[in-house]
């Protein structure tokens, strides 16, 4: 009897701990839509390629070959190269869940990533709204950036105009932005990057573990920014404003690697 005892109390211990531990998402939150990339190709029914030269001064020229970007054994890989291309020095990929106009508003978004390796790698998960007003005024939210000459560190940040200006994007773009050094190398296996966004705040997650957060009363700007439905990009910059570039010394071809794309919202 008295080990029956020992037994059962040991379980309800157990259960205890194992929900203090669960993730919100496993408690709140209830799978909406995922992409696991099992399938032999990119379902380009759900994802947009987007083609050309980017912003920031980056140095890639983003295609929708498949040596930038594939699935391979049940993972998204989008992939730099080096190489001469339409007049830029490296090639890679980003794409997109708006080709089909899917968004969500709030939820909890969710992806597991790996890191390419080297310096001059700008990879980003981030969303982005489907209305088209002029970017920020939408706002921007950025869940994961990362810089291949910082390998400890994940960066989250939004962006939006602010309230009462009348100039042009640059004089009237505001961001918030955090960054949690891991104290790993984000290049070694796979890490899971996560945004909460509920009707009062973001909260930004690596491995579950919050290391972000800010609330909308907090935020003073115009066009009602963080409303309506984002969609999803990723993509893997090369160089640019806000990083070294890529030196003799990088290893190409380099890979952003995602093994899923989640979305969950809210149970009614």
């Amino acid at each position: 009897m008295m080990k029956i005892r020992l037994l059962f109390r040991f379980l309800i211990l157990l259960i205890l701990a194992v929900n203090i531990n669960a993730p919100a998402a496993a408690q709140e939150y209830e799978l909406v839509w995922s992409d696991e990339f099992d399938s032999e190709e990119i379902d380009r029914e759900t994802w947009n390629f987007w083609e050309g030269m980017a912003y920031n001064n980056e140095l890639q020229y983003y295609t929708d070959r498949e040596k930038n970007a594939f699935i391979q054994d049940g993972k998204l890989h989008l992939r730099a190269m080096r190489e001469s291309y339409n007049g830029a020095q490296f090639t890679s990929a980003r794409i997109s869940t708006d080709s089909t106009r899917i968004g969500w508003e709030q939820g909890r978004f969710e992806a597991s990533i790996k890191m390419p390796d080297g310096k001059g790698f700008w990879p980003a998960f981030w969303l982005m709204p489907i209305r088209e007003i002029g970017w920020p005024r939408g706002g921007e939210i950025d869940i994961m950036e990362f810089r291949g000459n910082e390998p400890h560190i994940t960066t989250g940040a939004i962006h939006f105009w602010v309230k009462g200006c009348e100039g042009q994007a640059v004089e009237c773009r505001k961001y918030y932005t955090d960054k949690l050094d891991t104290g790993t190398d984000l290049t070694d296996e796979f890490h899971t990057y996560a945004l909460e966004w509920t009707d009062e705040e973001l909260i930004w997650y690596w491995n579950d573990q919050e290391n972000f957060r800010k609330a909308f009363r907090e935020i003073e700007a115009d066009f009602d920014p963080f409303t309506g439905p984002f969609y999803i990009i990723l993509n893997l910059a090369v160089g640019g404003d806000f990083l070294p570039n890529p030196d003799k010394t990088t290893p190409f071809p380099q890979a952003l690697v995602v093994d899923y794309v989640r979305v969950y919202q809210q149970s009614e």
